[in-house]
């Protein structure tokens, strides 16, 4: 009979990860239940089952805590490629699809996303109100995202599927705040919509209020 293989004991790097994986978790319960201000990293730091003095080591303050949360929980909802950078998107756009058919792929591709970061985002943004890193923190991620979103607008102009009375930056607008956290958030923690009811009540009111 052959003799069992000896198990491995995790590297310091696996173990480094495990221990951010877990405080990450500790701390998303923490800022969803008790918002930015009432969430401490002491409580973090029980949540998870460390030291508060690990937490700090690894993270440093609770706005760095709070950013790395967000990178970790769209990262982990898209993967290491932005819905807009997907080969899929690209060839999609290659076909010359109408403008309905782009932002139901646009809705498609962010909703999954939304659901996953909405809440952190928003506790993020009442933090930032009183925060001046935090708020740094919030800036960078809403600009990123409508960096991004503008693409699409740029997309359906050049093929004129705008309404003639936007101008770009008005569309841009309306494409942050519909396919939004805030809304998001609202939509799923306050009235307890679900995923699917969401993601068509987004796609059709982009539709009208965007498309010619």
């Amino acid at each position: 009979m052959a003799s069992a293989q000896p198990t491995r004991p995790p590297t310091r790097r696996a173990q480094a990860a495990a221990s951010r994986r877990t405080i990450l978790r500790a701390a998303r319960d923490a800022f969803l239940e008790n918002g930015y201000h009432g969430a401490t990293m002491g409580e973090i730091a029980e949540r998870a089952g460390f030291a508060v003095q690990t937490v700090s080591y690894i993270f440093g303050t609770k706005p760095r805590l709070i950013s790395a949360l967000i990178e970790a929980t769209v990262r982990r909802a898209m993967g290491e490629t932005p819905p807009l950078d997907h080969d899929a998107w690209h060839v999609m756009l290659a076909g010359l699809p109408d403008g309905a058919t782009v932002l139901a792929e646009f809705v498609e591709g962010v909703h999954p996303v939304l659901m996953d970061v909405s809440g952190i985002l928003e506790v993020a943004r009442i933090g930032a109100q009183t925060d001046p890193e935090v708020a740094a923190i919030h800036t960078f991620h809403e600009e990123w995202r409508r960096r991004d979103y503008a693409k699409v607008v740029g997309w359906l102009e050049q093929q004129d599927a705008l309404r003639p009375d936007l101008s770009a930056d008005a569309a841009t607008d309306v494409l942050v705040t519909i396919a939004g956290p805030e809304l998001y958030d609202t939509m799923v923690t306050r009235r307890h919509w679900d995923g699917p009811h969401v993601e068509a009540f987004v796609a059709d009111t982009l539709k009208r209020l965007l498309l010619a």
